[in-house]
């Protein structure tokens, strides 16, 4: 009995001596907790609070997309009236005639014509054919010097065929009504009243700037140029 105890009590120390030497440690576990009540020792009440909490938003947040100065854009202005229609005329020139009947006559209205390089307002017919009788044509060419045509003698001229314009600064003479002679002087601050489609002046003349349209027909034609000296007849 008294070798027994011995061997059993050498047993047990064996034991505990082969036990890992981790037991006689904390565990790990321990570590952890005790230092994560260090981290939240200090109140959070201590601490400033985040600078962008504070800080207002940026000016640019509220601020309008549109410029406060800006203005509405305004309504353009509507574009000037195209300038009225001038004819060309170049000079002015005078027919005087025993007798002048035009057919298909309408009277246009007054409108703008350059003559001698100046906008002038004159008298704008239309008509299908003239005819003139004992036609004499008189046109300045220079200052002192005209070109004359003269028809024969009791001949009638003719303009047609198709739509012809006559642009005239005045026109006097006879208006022939069933034989009644009417004087009438119409200009373009005095156009004629009536608009008719066929008309007869007796003794007239005619300050005209321009003729479109139509071949005129001269019987006979005698062209002068008349100056202050004499005149010189050509045919």
């Amino acid at each position: 009995m008294m070798r027994t105890q011995p061997l059993a009590a050498v047993a047990v120390v064996a034991a505990l001596a082969l036990q890992p030497p981790s037991s006689t440690e904390p565990p790990p576990s321990s570590e952890t907790s005790s230092a994560a009540p260090t981290t939240t020792t200090t109140p959070p009440s201590s601490e400033p609070p985040p600078a962008s909490s504070s800080t207002p938003p940026p000016a640019s947040s509220s601020a309008p997309s549109t410029p406060p100065t800006a203005e509405p854009p305004s309504t353009p202005a509507p574009p000037p009236p195209a300038p009225a229609p001038v004819a060309a005329g170049g000079r002015e020139w005078t027919l005087t005639a025993s007798r002048l009947d035009l057919g298909g006559l309408d009277f246009a209205g007054v409108v703008d014509a350059l003559v001698n390089g100046q906008v002038i307002k004159v008298l704008k017919f239309t008509a299908s054919d003239m005819k003139i009788k004992d036609l004499v044509q008189t046109a300045e060419v220079s200052p002192g010097v005209k070109l004359v045509t003269a028809a024969r003698p009791g001949s009638t001229s003719t303009v047609s065929p198709g739509r012809i314009e006559l642009f005239t600064v005045q026109l006097k003479g006879n208006l022939d009504l069933l034989g009644i002679k009417i004087p009438v002087d119409y200009t373009a601050a005095h156009p004629p009243p009536l608009n008719v489609p066929f008309v007869t002046f007796t003794e007239v003349t005619v300050r005209n700037t321009d003729l479109v349209g139509g071949t005129l027909r001269i019987p006979g034609a005698r062209i002068s140029v008349v100056s202050d000296q004499a005149p010189v007849e050509r045919r």
